[in-house]
């Protein structure tokens, strides 16, 4: 009896021991680590937000093919209809393309199937195609024959809309100009409801440097022009500066090494005139340094001309001349009358050449040998 007493009364201190004791904390996760049955979920990134840019075709080269001239205008106009939303056009209801009376009629249906082809690509909007619009009509009225053709009253637009379950109309005309060759594509978008015009633009394409712009950006060429005449009765110039580095050769007569050679320094300011600022004419002021030969500088009045029509993707090119001095200080002095030419490679990096007359004169350190003749310059300069 006693020995089971000891028993029990072991078991109850070995239970309450075991009760007292806590069970473990688990240990904390690792730092990045993720809990077993967690799921993560990816914030989506944000899309890039580009650069709104006035849309522009150009291309390199005296001519651009008219299928790419076209294709960039019905692409560009598909653009807008995306812009505009597909719950506010479609469907779409298109009435004909309509072509000028130099281009080949049976050409509309192409534009008709490049057209609708686009807008597909561009947005989801739907286009169909009116069979009505131009179909002849005939029938008694008063007890007259009326005969009519396409759309003439705007009930049966009203009743041709709702046939269709269409929202707008599709008007657009393409015409070729042939004195230049430029190529104008006009559209119209109109509410059968209310007949109001519900959008409208134009398309043109420059003939020379097949650029492709909007009715709008002809207006803001215009106020850029305004801008330009409001300058001119402002008397308010418009300058342009460049700096050149290269060397040039001067010949000599008698001196046995030679002609010189030398290191040329110059910077150009100059105000662009003209009707269209073509014309930039200003002062240069240089140098040339040879330590052992000669050390001198030039003063000259420049005028330039740009040689080519300007393109973004061509080199702009100048021509001109300059008539100068020679100031050396100890050799001598003599006139320098020089022509140059310059092309921006880019916008700022320019390669600028000369060849110019340097008229001979006696060296007055020794009047054995003279000073002048053909002095080519060739060389590199940042324009701004």
């Amino acid at each position: 009896m006693r020995r089971e007493a000891v028993v029990l009364l072991a078991g109850l201190f070995w239970a309450l021991a075991a009760g007292a004791q806590s069970p473990p904390a688990a240990s904390p996760p690792a730092d990045n680590e993720v809990p077993a049955g967690a799921s993560i979920y990816a914030r989506p990134r944000s899309p890039t937000r580009l650069e709104t840019r006035e849309g522009r075709l150009v291309r390199p080269g005296a001519e651009v093919d008219a299928n790419d001239v076209l294709e960039e205008i019905l692409d560009e106009f598909a653009a807008d209809i995306a812009r505009l939303g597909a719950n506010r056009v479609s469907p779409i209801l298109l009435e004909r393309v309509r072509v000028s009376d130099n281009m080949n009629p049976e050409f509309a249906s192409i534009i008709e199937a490049r057209l609708i082809a686009a807008i597909y690509r561009a947005a989801n909007v739907r286009v169909v195609r009116c069979y009505e619009c131009y179909a002849t009509h005939a029938q008694v009225e008063d007890g007259a024959w009326v005969v009519r053709r396409g759309i003439s009253r705007r009930e049966d637009l009203q009743q041709l809309m709702k046939k269709y379950n269409t929202q707008v109309v599709l008007n657009a005309s393409l015409t070729l100009h042939t004195a230049p060759n430029a190529l104008a594509f006009d559209v119209e978008l109109v509410r059968a409801e209310d007949a109001s015009v519900f959008f409208a633009e134009g398309y043109r394409v420059h003939p020379h440097t097949a650029l492709l712009y909007r009715s709008a950006d002809k207006v803001q060429s215009r106020e850029a022009r305004l801008k330009d005449l409001q300058d001119r009765i402002d008397a308010r110039p418009h300058f342009n500066h460049a700096l050149h580095l290269g060397a040039m050769i001067i010949p000599t007569e008698g001196h046995p090494e030679g002609a010189v050679w030398a290191p040329y320094t110059a910077y150009r300011f100059t105000e662009a005139f003209g009707e269209e600022r073509t014309w930039r004419l200003g002062g240069t002021v240089a140098g040339i340094v040879n330590p052992s030969r000669l050390v001198g500088g030039i003063l000259s009045a420049t005028l330039l001309s740009r040689l080519n029509r300007e393109n973004v993707y061509s080199i702009n090119c100048f021509g001109g001349g300059s008539v100068g001095m020679l100031l050396t200080g100890v050799q001598g002095n003599s006139p320098l009358f020089n022509a140059q030419a310059e092309c921006v490679m880019a916008h700022r990096i320019s390669l600028q050449a000369s060849l110019g007359i340097l008229v001979p004169f006696a060296s007055s350190t020794d009047s054995t040998y003279t000073i002048g003749g053909l002095t080519p310059q060739l060389g590199m300069g940042f324009t701004w």
